[in-house]
């Protein structure tokens, strides 16, 4: 059996963490966002890298277009050396960081200023990679999508990206809202449930795969005929075992995403946000993409599923 590869790009500078903020319950509302986003918000055209996940084009200083993935899993916007030894950006302090298989030095790089559409970011101090472990030219981290609202138009092949200050427009009843909690920068849900198990979600649009903790496949009890072996590799381009199975219906709030392959796997990222000791999930896009459209508010900590037509 051939097995997909998970190139986790979760890659989170150690900080101590966040006070957890109180979670609401997920409901539909009565007239929910057809166009998640206010009507002026921008469309930005997007790719599919090798491994399945969306890219969208960026500016750095006077240079580009650069592919950078998207990734609400990643504490930080991260940049290619190669890309970074073109632009000949300025060398800063190494820094300490959690990938999938665990902390290592990395080396950073200033960078002057990264536009996305209309919106410019400036003096971001990067993490870098080789850009053939990335999978693209870098990663758009929470520090630069912090005060947006990114809309996934998986049907439309369309990434938005919008301030939160903007105003919803309510068309649709086939959206389902979920509030999540912070945790150290994270969006977190802990109302959702695997085969009936409680599990703390994380939406992860960085990698192409679901990565569970060993706590949870314990709870799982799956069999040994139903697990096979394959490994996860990260940004830094080290591997780690992981036992890969089928897991019986996901379920966030109301939105319910029926059967989900999962990579189960200890790695260094559950450790770092205190999700190791209990059932934890970062969800990936192959997941994500049974919803015709996925919309993240990181200011106001809400998600919001679109409901594929018909059901």
């Amino acid at each position: 059996m051939l097995l997909p590869i998970c190139t986790s790009l979760f890659a989170a500078q150690l900080a101590a963490s966040i006070p957890v903020e109180p979670e609401a319950e997920a409901y539909i509302a009565d007239a929910l966002p057809d166009q998640f986003l206010h009507p002026d918000s921008e469309q930005i055209d997007i790719a599919k890298d090798r491994v399945e996940r969306m890219t969208v084009s960026v500016g750095i200083a006077d240079g580009g277009p650069y592919q950078f993935i998207i990734d609400t899993a990643s504490q930080r916007t991260i940049l290619s050396k190669e890309i970074a030894g073109a632009l000949a950006l300025d060398l800063e302090d190494d820094v300490r960081i959690t990938a999938l298989a665990g902390t290592t030095i990395v080396q950073t790089v200033y960078v002057p200023s990264l536009t996305l559409g209309k919106r410019s970011y400036d003096s971001l101090i990067s993490p870098t990679f080789r850009s053939a472990n990335i999978g693209a030219d870098g990663i758009l981290g929470l520090d630069s999508l912090q005060g947006q609202r990114i809309l996934f138009d998986f049907v439309g092949k369309q990434i938005s990206v919008g301030d939160t200050s903007e105003r919803l427009v309510s068309r649709s009843r086939r959206e389902i809202v979920v509030t999540a909690r912070r945790r150290s920068g994270q969006l977190i849900f802990t109302n959702a449930t695997i085969a009936g198990i409680k599990t703390s979600v994380i939406i992860d649009t960085g990698g192409e795969l679901s990565v569970g903790n060993k706590a949870l496949q314990k709870r799982l009890r799956l069999k040994s005929s139903d697990v096979v072996q394959t490994s996860l590799i990260d940004v830094t381009g080290r591997s780690i075992g992981a036992d890969y199975a089928i897991a019986e219906e996901l379920i966030i709030g109301r939105a319910r995403f029926g059967i989900i392959p999962i990579a189960f796997a200890d790695i260094a990222p559950f450790k770092a946000l205190k999700l190791d000791k209990k059932p934890a999930l970062f969800l990936g896009m192959d997941a994500l993409r049974q919803f015709d459209r996925l919309a993240i508010d990181f200011a106001n900590r809400k998600i919001y599923f679109l409901l594929p037509a018909g059901l």
